[in-house]
């Protein structure tokens, strides 16, 4: 069994099929996106600032000079900026506002003893150390009263709900880590730097929610271990996927995006697409007529009835046509899972007759009872359950030769 990671169990939650196009077949893609290459700069500037802080505090200056030689050093052309209406000096600046508002509100660096810095973790699920995984810590710290801190910097541009980060397992799953490490991990805190928002956030974990998590865990590699069929899974994470012409779901979308513009009108596709469009903007818009009419007819009917019920009618003649009104008394059993309607199944079944309505079939039900085709005690007992509504209806037809 291969040792999983945090990453990697969250691609196979939200994609199966990328997972197997990347994990399984082992398809390499190289494609970096502009968020992920904002993150590795920052952290390389906290990976600096703490490395170097038993001999010396950076200023601020050093450390902004050292993410701006970094960042035009390692940047490509090939970096993907996704937001049409972003450039790279946004996302640059965007980093180095980071790295200032972290700076000030942290300076000087001494809340807690730093221990460890872009440390791997292993992880074991179980005693047999079957379920295994593995992960980078970003900063492992203690504090003067000897709790631990697990520290992650997050980059994004959304701020989770407490919520959110109350039941997040990557940093619960390191923190299961370090207590293999060191033996005298109790308190542990689980820490997120939200640096765009200047924003840290707090969560804990219990030993029993880390039990289950293991657990948790656990039935998620099993679930991926006898996965056969590999389905794609759509998302607002597909704009950043490395293999759309590989999925069944978006590889026409990444080939018709690719052609000109006089091209692409004349894909297959395309003209399939259009045409269900125009077909489906002239459907809706003969279904409004649709709808107009039919309120109309019931308006119509309602005055046929009223028409009929004052002149004691039951067929009204136009002149080529008539109308036939009737009124019929409809029984209406109670609603299913009611207590009523187990009273009635209950007593059907205690007769003979529950073969002709298997499973309460209220239509044959109705019928035996309309037509007295049941004893009349059987039927008295059922009817006390029955509620009886008025059902009317009308009729078009043409009027026959002796009617004209």
């Amino acid at each position: 069994m291969p040792v999983y990671s945090h990453s990697r169990l969250s691609t196979f939650e939200s994609c199966p099929l990328m997972y197997k196009l990347n994990y399984i077949d082992k398809i390499e893609r190289e494609r970096e996106g502009v968020e992920a290459f904002l993150g590795l700069r920052f952290h390389e500037a906290m990976e600096l600032l703490y490395k170097d802080l038993r001999f010396k505090t950076h200023t601020l200056e050093e450390l902004l000079s050292f993410y701006d030689s970094s960042w035009h050093k390692e940047w490509h052309d090939e970096i993907v900026i996704t937001k049409k209406d972003r450039k790279a000096e946004d996302y640059y600046n965007l980093g180095k506002k980071c790295i200032e508002d972290y700076y000030k509100s942290y300076h000087p660096f001494n809340s807690s003893r730093v221990l460890s810095l872009e440390r791997m973790i292993n992880i074991e699920l179980d005693k047999d150390g079957k379920y295994k995984l593995t992960g980078y810590v970003d900063r492992i710290a203690q504090d003067d009263k000897g709790i631990y801190e697990i520290h992650d910097y997050k980059t994004a541009g959304t701020l989770p709900a407490q919520k959110y980060l109350d039941e997040d397992r990557q940093l619960a799953l390191y923190q299961i880590g370090i207590q293999n490490i060191w033996y005298d991990v109790k308190d542990v805190k689980l820490i997120w730097h939200y640096v765009v928002f200047g924003k840290e956030m707090v969560s804990t974990r219990t030993p029993e929610q880390l039990d289950k998590l293991k657990k948790d865990i656990v039935c998620l590699i099993d679930t991926i271990e006898g996965t056969k069929e590999f389905i794609p899974r759509e998302s607002g994470l597909c704009e950043w996927c490395v293999y759309p012409d590989l999925c069944p779901k978006r590889k026409h979308l990444y080939k018709v995006e690719a052609l000109p513009p006089n091209k692409y009108l004349e894909d297959d596709g395309v003209k399939l697409v259009n045409t269900y469009v125009n077909l489906t903007a002239e459907k809706k818009k003969h279904q409004e007529q649709i709808d107009a009419i039919d309120n109309e007819l019931e308006m119509v009917k309602e005055a046929v009835f009223e028409y009929s019920k004052k002149e004691g009618l039951e067929a009204i003649r136009g002149s080529g046509h008539k109308l036939k009104i009737s009124e019929k008394q409809k029984a209406v059993f109670p609603s299913k899972g009611s207590p009523e309607r187990d009273e009635i199944k209950n007593i059907l079944r205690q007769s003979d007759k529950w073969d002709e309505v298997a499973e309460l079939d209220t239509y044959a039900a109705e019928k035996a009872i309309s037509e007295e085709r049941w004893d009349k005690k059987l039927i008295d007992k059922v009817k006390k359950f029955l509620k009886f509504e008025t059902r009317r209806s009308v009729s078009l037809s043409k009027l026959d030769e002796k009617e004209k």
